[in-house]
């Protein structure tokens, strides 16, 4: 990848998010649609609105009739609703904002009308806003791409049980995704693509593919997920108190200063999993059968976390720093491969634990790979919107080590 530089580290911001409770305060004098949650128990008529960008905010919102802004369709969510949204590009005027809760049996759904290629574009919202912003549970959220906001693209609170599938976030002044506040729970992000998000007002550090920060909750899944080309990291659980699951995702190309911002301070890790929080016990991640390349920083890093991590056949191939970076923790590392690391395989420390990894003494000897071209990873994702099929960093042998990459 051309020349290394060395790189500082750097104290992390401690405002990447508000405190919660100063977030609820804030809330409520932002402009934006907030609905009460619906109970749990309730039953409601299930309901199907439409959207279009040729329709009237007047009119019924039905297919023939529909509503033309998604502020309007939103306001009138309840558990049962679905949102079908026209294709075309939609520029909404204030952060689109739902407290109305679904049901186990009566989700919300905000998804196409069919297969039509819906955006959401936030160049038109004030200094700082994401485009949604939700406290809710029971939502899906489904094939649509977020893009341009002056913040963060989506932006869930405290919220469980939702699902967010097959999204691309894009171009946004803050991390593409970022689940946080206590009592997140359950949560499943499937098939992410989030990419270029920069925040060139505070120096690059901010901007993440996707992150879970400053909460805790059991139960969140990422896989599936490509996050690449972001400012600061590609996954960042910067102060999350609770085990997250992260498997069958790619992080690659993060940290470097593509917008010539000045002063700039990203981090540049593929998978970043730290640090503790204060007054919570350390949070055991897992991540399996996932990839980290050509990052500016580590390929895979503890960052703080003293807890009991696991990686299993992960793959870090050309990132700048190391591919893993475990000293401190208690993590247990097997059958991962680590390829072409700047700054060496891995440096796990003392309480760490490594089986059967590339850089293990008497441990299997690192493959021959199908290829390192990395194009087809990049490519179209399936029509099912999983990965990419891709021979890069698969190991062509039947060595059980490093990623399938898929």
């Amino acid at each position: 990848m051309g020349l290394r530089r060395k790189r500082g580290r750097h104290r992390r911001r401690k405002d990447r998010t508000l405190p919660l409770g100063s977030a609820v305060i804030v809330a409520s004098a932002v402009a934006g649609v907030y609905l009460t949650a619906s109970p749990e128990g309730a039953s409601a008529v299930p309901t199907t609105v439409y959207v279009a960008t040729n329709g009237s905010d007047g009119d019924s919102g039905t297919l023939k009739s529909p509503y033309r802004s998604l502020e309007k369709a939103i306001s009138a969510a309840k558990a049962g609703t679905t949102i079908e949204v026209r294709g075309g590009t939609y520029y909404p005027a204030r952060t689109l904002r739902s407290s109305a809760s679904g049901t186990p049996r009566e989700r919300v759904q905000l998804r196409p009308y069919r297969a039509e290629k819906v955006r959401l574009d936030g160049s038109r919202l004030g200094q700082g806003s994401s485009l949604v912003s939700l406290r809710a549970d029971y939502w899906t959220v489904s094939g649509i791409e977020l893009r341009n906001a002056p913040g963060g693209g989506l932006v869930c609170t405290s919220c469980a049980r939702n699902v967010f599938q097959n999204l691309s976030t894009h171009g946004n002044g803050d991390t593409g995704l970022t689940l946080r506040g206590d009592d997140t729970n359950g949560n499943v992000i499937r098939n992410l693509d989030s990419y270029g998000n920069h925040d060139d007002a505070t120096g690059g550090q901010r901007a993440d593919g996707m992150a879970l920060t400053h909460g805790s909750g059991t139960g969140n899944v990422v896989t599936g997920s490509r996050l690449f080309r972001n400012s600061d990291d590609g996954v960042d659980l910067w102060m999350w108190a609770s085990p997250v699951t992260i498997e069958h995702s790619w992080a690659f190309e993060n940290g470097r200063n593509r917008w010539h911002i000045p002063y700039f301070k990203g981090d540049g890790s593929g998978f970043q999993l730290g640090a503790d929080r204060r007054g919570a016990p350390s949070p055991a991640h897992v991540v399996r059968t996932s990839a980290a390349w050509a990052n500016t920083k580590s390929g895979f890093e503890a960052g703080g976390n003293t807890g009991a991590l696991h990686l299993q056949r992960t793959t870090a191939f050309d990132n700048w720093g190391k591919g893993y970076s475990f000293a401190g923790s208690r993590a247990l590392l097997t059958r991962n491969l680590a390829v072409s690391n700047g700054r060496g395989s891995a440096d796990t420390g003392a309480l760490a634990a490594s089986r059967d990894n590339s850089w293990t003494p008497g441990g299997p000897a690192t493959p021959p790979l199908v290829t390192t071209d990395p194009t087809t990873a990049l490519g179209p994702r399936r029509q099912d919107g999983s990965l990419p099929v891709t021979s890069f960093l698969v190991v062509m042998d039947r060595t059980e080590i490093g990623s399938t990459m898929n």
